[in-house]
């Protein structure tokens, strides 16, 4: 594990204590799962998030394309 030093407002900080305290966490551990639940919620897409998105559509592809490109030039 990485060792990262970082700068929390006093407030802050008196939060997390507070929190680790009611959770009978250490604040590192705390703040470690409150890191890897915003990197869950936020994580980039990839590639691979897009395949098949279009696989149970009924819509001809080229028909669609060549929809959409007329639209933008009306």
């Amino acid at each position: 594990m990485t060792r990262i030093v970082i700068d929390l407002p006093e407030e802050d900080l008196r939060q997390w204590d507070n929190l680790a305290a009611i959770r009978h966490l250490s604040r590192a551990e705390l703040i470690r799962q409150a890191l890897s639940g915003y990197l869950a919620d936020n994580r980039a897409s990839s590639d691979n998030d897009a395949f098949g998105l279009w696989a149970n559509s009924n819509t001809d592809g080229i028909l669609y394309e060549s929809q959409v490109r007329n639209h933008d030039w009306e």
